[in-house]
């Protein structure tokens, strides 16, 4: 009966996972935070190398850009592309793609920081009127 300690340790397993169901961990035992770039509805320039992506009502992000990405504070579209999965995550790199005024493709800018935005550091504009 082998089988029978290997059912025991599931529930310790279980446990380990993140409690939103992602089961992404940091090193440091913190839970990644984790979305999809399909679900950034809005964006604004928070000064040099720093852009804000919103996620509807309740979530917003921080991204921190290598220098040298210049037409970030002019955009009006952007795209944003993992680096490391399917989903953009805490602690692995990602790419903001900012479109050309020329109209012809896209500069690709690497984002080396991303943190959750408490909401008391949101635009005015993003803020929800009640």
């Amino acid at each position: 009966m082998r089988l029978l300690p290997l059912l025991a340790t599931l529930p310790a397993l279980a446990a380990c996972t993140a409690p939103d169901g992602t089961g992404d961990v940091a090193a440091a035992g913190t839970a990644q935070e984790c979305f999809f770039s399909s679900q950034v509805d809005g964006f604004a320039d928070a000064g040099p190398d720093k852009v804000l992506v919103r996620l509807g009502f309740r979530q917003a992000y921080e991204l921190t850009l290598r220098p040298g990405c210049p037409n970030a504070s002019y955009a009006t579209a952007i795209g944003l592309v993992s680096r490391g999965g399917d989903r953009v995550c805490t602690g692995r790199p990602a790419q903001l793609l900012v479109p050309r005024a020329s109209g012809t493709g896209a500069e690709r800018c690497l984002v080396s920081d991303i943190r959750a935005l408490p909401q008391a550091e949101w635009p005015e504009t993003w803020q929800r009127r009640d």
